[in-house]
């Protein structure tokens, strides 16, 4: 088998009197590979595209069936993005009103949008950046 990090999803196949194999999409998302079965070996440059229209329903015409299949490593993977960090700068307490202030990541006002510290009670706010 491959390296698992150039590995984005993988198929895992069986035959009744037997018979297993792999297929693996690669990160790339165009290169194929099987591994075991009738095409041991088999390299295609198709993608996702050569694997469900053609590979899996012919090793299905042939008796395999689909045990498992599962991501290795998606490529839109949403685990790795950074938690909203306050930024340095945090006013004491609201210059109108003397309220606590918040920190919102992205507030949206009539023409401007990003990183704001706002009041708690009257509303005010203060963009982090110009």
């Amino acid at each position: 088998m491959t390296d698992d990090e150039h590995v984005q999803h993988t198929w895992n196949l069986a035959h009744p009197d037997g018979g297993e194999m792999t297929i693996e999409l690669w990160t790339d998302g165009y290169s194929v590979r099987v591994h075991g079965g009738p095409d041991d070996g088999h390299d295609d440059d198709r993608g996702l595209h050569a694997i469900e229209e053609e590979l899996l329903p012919k090793y299905r015409a042939a008796g395999y069936r689909v045990e498992s299949d599962y991501a290795v490593n998606d490529p839109e993977s949403h685990d790795d993005e950074p938690e909203d960090v306050e930024p340095d700068g945090r006013p004491e307490a609201c210059p109108e009103c003397g309220s606590p202030v918040e920190y919102e990541a992205n507030h949206v006002s009539d023409f401007r949008e990003g990183e704001a510290w706002l009041c708690t009670d009257c509303k005010w706010g203060q963009y982090v950046t110009a």
